[in-house]
């Protein structure tokens, strides 16, 4: 394959791959496909990668049985980083993690507290923190693991 084709592919075959790699505990319902909708659109932005990024935080919606949660929770963030012109998440440390981490941890935390108030729990509390330190473990060796696809194509 020659690099055109790699930069093109790799944003839509991480995202399907992650998200279809569902494990219970290190991939809970696909969450991982969060860290190429995230980087691909915030971080190294990608045209034509949006319709995907939606289409991938439905997909994650799908698997947590939520109503566009993920979607819209990824569009006002897209829209808030659009608008801003004081923060340049391209040129952030460590590939924009802790840009990640407040997109990943309010996420986290809505549908956790939501859940508190439905089962009458403290449980979605637990999962919550336990996805948030999985996807953000993650998403350093995952950005990094991207990064060097790319660049071994160069």
């Amino acid at each position: 394959m020659n690099k055109k084709t790699i930069d093109i592919l790799l944003p839509f075959i991480a995202t399907v791959f992650l998200w279809r790699l569902s494990f219970p505990v290190l991939n809970p319902s696909g969450i991982l496909a969060l860290v190429p909708i995230f980087y691909y659109s915030f971080i190294r932005a990608r045209g034509g990668f949006l319709p995907m990024a939606l289409i991938g935080c439905f997909l994650i919606d799908h698997n947590f049985d939520t109503m566009l949660f993920w979607t819209m929770l990824f569009c006002a963030f897209y829209a808030a980083a659009g608008l801003q012109s004081h923060i340049n998440l391209a040129t952030q440390k460590w590939r924009g993690i802790f840009f990640f981490m407040i997109f990943i941890g309010c996420g986290l935390l809505l549908l956790g507290i939501w859940t508190i108030f439905v089962t009458w729990s403290m449980m979605p509390i637990l999962q919550s923190v336990g996805m948030f330190i999985t996807t953000t473990v993650m998403y350093i060796p995952l950005t990094y693991l991207l990064k060097r696809v790319e660049a071994s194509h160069a």
